[in-house]
């Protein structure tokens, strides 16, 4: 079976936090550097068997990453999976 991508949605971007722990206490959190996005894509299986599916693919980023860099790490994420599914 073949899989092909028909759609693709990233969410808004949300910082990562870490938690503050304090004699073994978690007291607070307080945002990283690190920031990530959930996409969603679309898979058409081509052999008209199963249905349509989604997958949604979690992918964390860092403030010192360029705009380019991130677009890559996303497509990759994103060709990593169909990758795999296709194997």
């Amino acid at each position: 079976m073949k899989y092909e991508l028909i759609k693709t949605d990233i969410s808004a971007e949300r910082v990562v936090m870490q938690d503050i722990i304090e004699d073994d206490i978690v007291v607070g959190q307080e945002p990283t550097d690190d920031y990530e996005v959930t996409i969603t894509i679309g898979i058409y299986p081509t052999d008209g068997v199963a249905p349509d599916f989604s997958k949604d693919i979690i992918v964390k980023s860092n403030n010192t990453q360029t705009g380019f860099e991130i677009d890559e790490q996303r497509e990759q994420a994103i060709q990593d999976y169909l990758n795999l599914i296709n194997q």
